[in-house]
């Protein structure tokens, strides 16, 4: 997950790091001594600087009116958004709305300051003062304080926002609140001092945030120039910090050092005419070239083993690639035909609702956010269907992006034109053998996704689950069976390691034992036993059927190995589910069933479970001879979330001599 969680990692002991490819400058100018070489004052330069946009955020005054006529209600909810973030008032990973005042800082001039290192729901704060490179979670935390609160508000993602509703309104109260929160966290966070510097992934966010508000704002009369070259000069020493402390030193490359080449390509365009700077920009676009050919698969699928890091990551890529066109210096080929099949394998795992199934980890990690910043639930990726539509002129994804991917398509500067696209899906069955996710949809909104993949990252497994052969199925449209999603990481052990542990997950557990191994002080690792493959995948009238095994009960002291088949009836959306276990000795069997939120189950008979949701209802039919319970547990949408829900558990203590096969079946 993150750099600075190290200790929490745990190198395995004959890791080598992963070597440096491609050689990252080491800046040795301050940004007045960068501007000193163009002959220009610093002033001057910033002067300069402001006359002209970079961005392809940077939207025109004709693409802002037809905003405001074509999308009436976004444009007063992003308004009233950004007065709340005026207010100070802030909804993150699941906190509520907080106001965060900082205890040790008086307000000056109406303006109170943010405290950006705490952490709302428990009241603990972090440090301030610790150097960045001393900086360890491990011994440092507060208590069970979720380090995640300071970080993601330091990114600023809400600066956007603000830069939007001074946009549309005109009004200089957004302008000045995004120059009074630079100020605030530059004094706040010293460059290099206190967590917020801990780790570079969040400061190349911060500066991609940075960098869209102040494009938003440039032409505002509100900040002066001494103002101008305080935000100039801050924006560069993240250019500058960034350089110096790039998360690439690690075993594995992530969205982490992803998302670092980012900032840096952000920053390298606003400093596009300073020697030092521009060479930023030059490394990171050859890097998050090389990036592309080692984190993603060959399928399309980001390596992590998680559907929602597959989202920031393709995000990512994307907007190194919009960066890259609105430049006029369009990224390489293969560079563009991997980022369109992460696109496609994107929509295609696009649950019917529009969601994303929360499979892997989750910590609703973005870029930058144009659309519905604290509004629209991180489950929802629709909005990046509306660019990556119209960047590779493909109707159906401008389709599913419907009017969030619209609005969001206006942002990443292709005006606002009208995007017109069937509302209807087409039916689909794929299998993504490299991620090894399989997923079926139908014309009538059923749906199914079966995951069984490798420990991904490399084998590292930092995002991924112990969900082999689990799955996810939707009837009529209905979620019915859900993947549990990822709730926290380090505030909360115990839940992180049940969240991602084979227990809970839409699979069958033999002897209490994980799938991978799964060691409770390694949160962000699990470590490969299971050699999952994908042995069937046929889509033939009415069927479409999978089936793959795993071997990660070979390992037991008399060994089992599970074979699973999914048979998805088109017609009906009824789907079967074969066991097959082949092995010797006695063996406790689990199945788990982990129902939506919403979905109530009641035992009906000794092999069936009916599912209801309002006058709605279904059937879960299991062989015979199996306990069942159904028991309480939670659902996790998006980071910091939980809402409760109910599983179906079924248990039975077997003798195998040789083969046993369960089968069960769910439908309508």
């Amino acid at each position: 997950m993150l750099a600075r969680l190290a200790r929490l990692w745990r190198r395995s002991p004959t890791a080598a790091p992963v070597p440096l490819v491609i050689r990252a400058p080491q800046p040795t100018r301050t940004f007045e001594a960068d501007v000193k070489a163009t002959g220009l004052s610093a002033i001057a330069w910033c002067q300069r600087r402001r006359r002209r946009p970079v961005l392809y955020s940077s939207v025109a005054p004709e693409t802002l009116a037809a905003l405001r006529q074509r999308h009436v209600d976004r444009v007063h909810r992003t308004i009233e958004v950004a007065d709340r973030v005026i207010r100070h008032e802030f909804d993150l990973l699941g906190s509520g709305r907080y106001v965060p005042v900082d205890p040790d800082r008086p307000a000056r001039d109406g303006y109170t300051p943010i405290d950006w290192h705490l952490d709302p729901l428990r009241g603990l704060r972090f440090s301030r003062t610790v150097p960045h490179k001393q900086w360890d979670l491990s011994t440092m935390q507060p208590g069970n304080a979720d380090v995640k609160f300071p970080w993601e508000l330091s990114r600023c993602q809400h600066w956007a926002t603000l830069g939007q509703a001074f946009l549309f309104t005109g009004d200089d109260r957004f302008a000045t609140e995004i120059g009074r929160e630079l100020d605030d966290f530059s004094e706040a966070n010293p460059t290099g001092t206190g967590i917020n510097w801990g780790c570079t992934m969040d400061v190349g966010l911060r500066a991609v945030s940075w960098i869209v508000g102040l494009e938003m704002v440039r032409t505002s009369g509100s900040l002066d120039d001494a103002f101008w070259l305080r935000a100039y000069t801050a924006l560069y020493d993240h250019g500058v910090f960034i350089c110096r402390n790039l998360e690439n030193t690690y075993e594995v490359t992530s969205n982490h050092f992803l998302s670092n080449l980012l900032g840096l390509l952000f920053v390298g365009a606003v400093f596009a005419d300073l020697p030092q700077a521009s060479e930023w920009a030059s490394y990171s676009r050859r890097a998050i070239e090389h990036e592309m050919k080692v984190q993603v698969l060959a399928d399309g699928a980001d390596y992590e083993s998680s559907i929602p890091y597959h989202r920031l990551v393709a995000e990512l890529f994307l907007s190194a690639m919009r960066l890259a066109d609105w430049h006029g210096a369009p990224m390489s080929a293969a560079f563009r035909a991997r980022v369109r099949k992460m696109v496609g394998f994107l929509a295609a795992v696009t649950r019917p609702d529009g969601f994303l199934p929360q499979v892997g980890d989750s910590d609703d990690g973005r870029l930058h956010v144009f659309e519905g910043y604290g509004t629209t639930t991180p489950q929802d990726g629709r909005h990046l269907f509306g660019p990556a539509g119209l960047m590779f002129d493909d109707p159906a994804w401008i389709a599913l992006g419907g009017e969030a991917g619209s609005w969001e398509a206006a942002w990443w500067g292709f005006g606002a034109a009208g995007m017109t696209g069937s509302s209807q899906r087409e039916p689909l069955a794929c299998l993504y053998r490299d991620a090894g996710i399989a997923v079926a949809q139908t014309a009538a909104a059923h749906y199914l996704l079966v995951t069984n993949g490798i420990v991904g990252t490399g084998g590292f497994g930092n995002h991924k689950h112990n969900d082999l052969l689990s799955f996810e199925y939707h009837h009529g449209g209905t979620p019915l069976i859900v993947d549990p999603g990822c709730y926290v990481y380090t505030s909360d052990v115990d839940a992180r390691n049940r969240f991602r542990g084979t227990a809970y997950h839409n699979t069958l557990m033999v002897d209490g034992v994980e799938q991978n191994e799964l060691r409770p002080g390694f949160l962000f690792r699990l470590f490969e036993t299971s050699n999952p493959e994908s042995v069937v995948f046929d889509d033939r009238d009415g069927v479409i059927e999978y089936v793959g095994r795993h071997h990660g009960y070979e390992r037991l002291p008399e060994p089992v190995t599970h074979e699973r088949t999914f048979r998805f009836l088109k017609s009906t959306g009824a789907v079967a589910i074969v066991d097959r276990l082949k092995g010797r000795g006695r063996h406790d069997l689990r199945w788990h069933f982990h129902l939506a939120p919403g979905i109530s189950a009641e035992p009906a008979g000794s092999t069936v479970v009916s599912l209801a949701a309002g006058e709605r209802r279904w059937q879960l039919t299991t062989p015979p001879g199996l306990q069942i319970a159904v028991n309480p547990v939670d659902y996790s949408p998006s980071y910091g979330v939980r809402i409760a829900c109910v599983a179906i558990d079924l248990t039975l203590q077997v003798d195998l001599s040789d083969e046993l096969t369960f089968e069960f079946s769910i439908g309508p």
